[in-house]
C-alpha cells in the first residue's frame, strides 16, 4: 500500500490571478498604484514562504538514517535562521492542522522549570527505542515521519525557535531490544534517564539521595522536568506495520511511561471478549502504563504531558489498542492482526 506521506502545504493555490493585475509598461518616473504595490509585496512576501518551504521539503527528502536526527535538525535550524520575521508570521499563520491558537507553552514551562536545576542548554525530545529489526526500510520510514512531524509541528506553532535544543536518543540494540515489550523498554528507560539528569545538572554533582530516588522509579519533584524524563516511545511491528494500515494516513508509536501501571479501586469486570492490550483487568480504564499514539502528536504530547500525571487522566489516556476518544476495536492499532488480514509488511 502506498505510504500516505505527510505533505508541506503549498501556496499557488492561495495567490491571486497575476493575469488580471498585469501592471503597465514601466516608463520613466512610473510609481505603481497603492494596490499593485500591495499586491507585489504580497507577491514577494509569498514567494519567500515557498522558498522557504521547498528547501525544508528538500533537506526532509535528502535525510538518510546514517545522518542520524540531529544532523537534520541543524539543517532545518540553519534555514529558518536565514528567514526574516514577516515569512516567519506568514508561517505561522498558516494553520493548515488546525492549531489555532497552540504556542507549546508546556514545552516553555518545562525549559523553565529546567533552568533552575539543570543546564541553559538541556535539551528536550525523547528517548525512541527500536525493538523490530525485520524491516530496515520501515524503520527509516517512520523515524523520518517522527523528524517531518517534529519540524511541521514547530512550524505550524511557529515555535521552530525551539528546535535547536531538540534532541532525538535512538536505542536501536537487538542484542536487548528485539521484541522487547513495554516493560523492558520502562527498566531500561528508568536506568537511563537519571545518568541523563546527572549530565545536566547545573551545578554537580547532583545529590545522592535524590539521583537515588530518580534511579528507583520514584516521584520526586523531578517528575516536573519534562516529557524528556518521564516517557518514551516504543518502535515495534504493530508500529511499523501501522505505516500500511488507514489509521488517518499516519503511524503509531507506543508511549511508555516511566512509573509502573497500578490498579487503584478498579473494579474487576467479568471477562469480556475485548481485546485489551496489557494489564490485569478488563476494565477499559485500566491505566497499563502505555499508549498507542499517532507519530504526529509527537510535538503537542511534549506540551500536553508536561504534568506527568495528566497521562492519567481519562480525558487523556485511552487504554490501549484504542487510539482516541471514540474509537472501536475494529479500527484500533493491530486490528489487521485481529482481523486475520495483512499488513503488507513481510
Amino acid at each position: 500500500m502506498v505510504r500516505r506521506a505527510v505533505s508541506s502545504p503549498t501556496l499557488s493555490s492561495s495567490l491571486p490571478n497575476t493575469a488580471s493585475l498585469r501592471l503597465p509598461h514601466r516608463k520613466t518616473g512610473y510609481e505603481p498604484a497603492p494596490f499593485q504595490k500591495r499586491f507585489l509585496h504580497h507577491q514577494a512576501k509569498h514567494e519567500r514562504v515557498q522558498a522557504f518551504l521547498d528547501a525544508r521539503e528538500n533537506v526532509l527528502k535528502k535525510w538518510k538514517l546514517a545522518d542520524g536526527p540531529d544532523r537534520l535538525c541543524e539543517s532545518i535550524t540553519a534555514l529558518w535562521a536565514a528567514v526574516d520575521v514577516e515569512v516567519r508570521e506568514e508561517l505561522k499563520a498558516m494553520r493548515v492542522y488546525g492549531y489555532s491558537s497552540d504556542l507549546l507553552d508546556g514545552i516553555d514551562e518545562g525549559l523553565r522549570f529546567n533552568a533552575y536545576q539543570l543546564k541553559p542548554d538541556t535539551p528536550w525530545g525523547m528517548v525512541v527505542y527500536r525493538a523490530s529489526y525485520g524491516d530496515n526500510a520501515a524503520w527509516e520510514q517512520i523515524l523520518r515521519l517522527l523528524l517531518e512531524c517534529l519540524v511541521e509541528g514547530l512550524e505550524i506553532s511557529g515555535r521552530l525557535d525551539l528546535l535547536p535544543r531538540h534532541r532525538f536518543n535512538v536505542v536501536d540494540d537487538p542484542s536487548q531490544f528485539d521484541g522487547a515489550t513495554p516493560e523492558r523498554v520502562r527498566k531500561h528507560f528508568n536506568k537511563w534517564v537519571p545518568e541523563e539528569l546527572k549530565r545536566n545538572w547545573r551545578e554537580p554533582p547532583m545529590p545522592d539521595k535524590l539521583f537515588s530516588k530518580v534511579q528507583l522509579g520514584e516521584r520526586t519533584e523531578l517528575d516536573h522536568t519534562g516529557v524528556r524524563y518521564n516517557f518514551c516511545l516504543l518502535i515495534d511491528d504493530i508500529c511499523l506495520e501501522s505505516l500500511d494500515e488507514n489509521l488517518s494516513g499516519l503511524p503509531v508509536a507506543k508511549l511508555v511511561s516511566k512509573h509502573e501501571p497500578y490498579v487503584e479501586d478498579m473494579e474487576y469486570e467479568e471477562e469480556t471478549s475485548c481485546p485489551w492490550e496489557g494489564g490485569m483487568t478488563d476494565n477499559e480504564f485500566e491505566n497499563v502504563g502505555w499508549m498507542y499514539k499517532k507519530v504526529c502528536d509527537y510535538v503537542h504530547i511534549h506540551d500536553q504531558l508536561q504534568q506527568p500525571d495528566d497521562f492519567y487522566d481519562e480525558a487523556y489516556y485511552r487504554r490501549p489498542p484504542l487510539l482516541e476518544c471514540g474509537d472501536e476495536f475494529e479500527r484500533a492499532p493491530g486490528y489487521w492482526r485481529r482481523n486475520g488480514t495483512s499488513s503488507g509488511r513481510g
